[in-house]
């Protein structure tokens, strides 16, 4: 006779198909999981699309026409400016000779603007120069369009042509120190409000013009001191501010062939620290434990070898990719309309590169190092110089704090030398006005471009004008190619006649967009300016 199972055991036998059906579910829960981030990921790579606001523009990509005599001209007046050579060397040590020479040559060069009753030229603390230009509705919030009289030095000897001769090259080229950075920018706005005057028209919208002298030096002479004149004037509200920056490019992000223009919405905090060691002195022959130079290495190591913390995903640079989505290919899209979940991944990738780890990070540059008078002696002394470019989410006291906590040794003083925050991101997207006005006029004269937001790695003259607005964009509008990079700062500096053209075009745009778009992103019926 078969004897029946025990309840002990039939409810042991229960609670074990039980958890056996439980098991089975939690294996189904991470299928599930994936199946649905899959259905999501799909569908923003699918859905991934151009801002609205700047949609009814894409069509007007085409660059102004303008004759061949007048491009020849601007080319040459370009190329006239360059041969001035407004060197800053260091500051309170400039050409200063060369700077009055260029006012000179800007009056007479640019006779319409000077001779005209509604712009107002002034000079500001000696060098530097201040345009205000009275539109026919003063009560309009004003803007400004900021760039520099001053460049950095050149060494003739590694040069194809004297970096101040302003030579035109095949009828192709203007060479010169200054041509991108920044006379570019001086006389393309010139050139802009030259042709406006000319052509009868006054703008509707008051705005300045700001020219600083000492910009490659710190600006403290120059555009610090034009904000100071127009804050004392009550000017303490300017509709945005324009100044020098990132250019249209190209092949610069993987999985695009479009022109990419990269407009800076912030700009990276400035912070010099200098490290420094008292040891013991002696004879080489018989020499401490430790040194000076050795206590002082050890340190510069550690915060070489211990980067800052990546801080992509919590400022602009995530933007940067979701505006660039739709214009990759799927892979990338995939990518990019998807940082939500791929930010870890992104921000590896971009740490494996130079340029793109300065993006989304603080960065640490050993500069200076002094130690040492002769071969043997040990030296009492040695001290460093550290610069950071501070990320926009980071602060100042954030970095020094790092720096102290990676050195960990009470031997190395920490000082600060100098030091400014990050700036504050300035807002952008779809919906912010003064942000497309500068997309519009952007889309209006390159062709086949994305316009996507961006933090500037460098310093400009907007460190100067924070007061003055909470919208800054950096922007000078060329079209730079990834080999052509290193001319910044650097040799055979130049700009194509077609890509100066098309500078003086954009800054045309942007003064009668600013009249168009008051108060409200431009609606398709808006007259669009073509014929510069």
């Amino acid at each position: 006779m078969v004897q029946s199972k025990s309840p002990k055991w039939q409810l042991r036998w229960r609670c074990g198909r039980w958890w056996w059906k439980v098991f089975k579910l939690l294996l189904k829960i991470p299928l599930v999981i994936g199946l649905l981030l899959s259905v999501v990921v799909l569908y923003r790579a699918f859905t991934a699309s151009t801002p609205a606001s700047t949609l009814d523009i894409l069509n007007n990509a085409q660059t102004a026409g303008v004759d061949d005599g007048l491009k020849m001209e601007r080319a040459h007046r370009l190329a006239g400016a360059l041969r001035i050579s407004t060197i800053s060397y260091e500051p309170g040590k400039q050409e200063t000779g060369e700077l009055l020479k260029l006012h000179r040559y800007l009056e007479k060069e640019f006779p319409a603007v000077h001779n005209c009753s509604f712009v107002k030229r002034e000079i500001i603390n000696v060098y530097s120069l201040l345009y205000t230009v009275t539109g026919t509705s003063p009560d309009k919030l004003p803007y400004m369009l900021a760039s520099h009289l001053d460049v950095v030095p050149a060494d003739p000897e590694h040069w194809e042509v004297d970096p101040f001769s302003g030579k035109i090259v095949n009828n192709t080229y203007i060479y010169g120190r200054g041509t991108i950075d920044d006379k570019g920018g001086v006389l393309g706005i010139l050139e802009a409000l030259e042709y406006l005057i000319k052509k009868g028209e006054r703008p509707q919208r008051s705005f300045f013009i700001a020219f600083g002298h000492d910009e490659e030096v710190s600006g403290k002479q120059g555009a610090q001191e034009i904000a100071r004149v127009l804050l004392k004037r009550g000017v303490d509200r300017l509709d945005f501010v324009l100044d020098e920056g990132y250019t249209v490019t190209r092949y610069i992000f993987p999985g695009t062939r479009k022109h990419v223009a990269l407009v800076g919405v912030s700009e990276k905090g400035y912070l010099t620290l200098e490290l420094s060691v008292n040891g013991s002195p002696g004879h080489s022959s018989f020499p401490p434990w430790e040194s000076a130079i050795g206590i002082l290495s050890e340190a510069i190591t550690k915060l070489e070898k211990n980067k800052l913390p990546s801080m992509f995903g919590t400022g602009p640079e995530r933007s940067t990719f979701e505006y660039l989505a739709p214009h990759v290919g799927f892979l990338h899209r995939l990518l990019y309309s998807n940082m939500w979940l791929f930010s870890g991944f992104m921000a590896r990738i971009m740490e494996k590169e130079a340029l793109s780890n300065a993006y989304v990070r603080t960065t640490s540059a050993i500069t200076v190092f002094h130690g040492g008078i002769k071969e043997n002696v040990v030296p009492a002394h040695a001290k460093a110089t550290i610069n950071h470019r501070v990320h926009p989410s980071q602060t100042i006291s954030e970095v020094i704090e790092f720096d102290k906590r990676t050195i960990d040794d009470p031997r190395v003083e920490i000082k600060v030398k100098a030091s400014k925050e990050a700036h504050t991101v300035s807002p952008y997207g779809p919906d912010d006005v003064q942000f497309n006005l500068i997309a519009r006029s952007i889309y209006q004269t390159f062709d086949d471009v994305v316009v996507i937001p961006g933090v500037l790695i460098a310093n400009t003259d907007t460190r100067w004008y924070l007061g003055l607005s909470s919208h800054l964009y950096r922007f000078f509008p060329t079209v730079i190619y990834p080999q052509d990079t290193n001319r910044y700062h650097g040799i055979d500096e130049r700009i194509s006649i077609d890509n100066y053209q098309q500078a003086v075009s954009f800054y045309y745009r942007v003064m009668k967009n600013a009249d168009l778009i008051i108060g409200h992103v431009a609606s398709t019926t808006a007259h669009q300016q073509r014929e510069l």
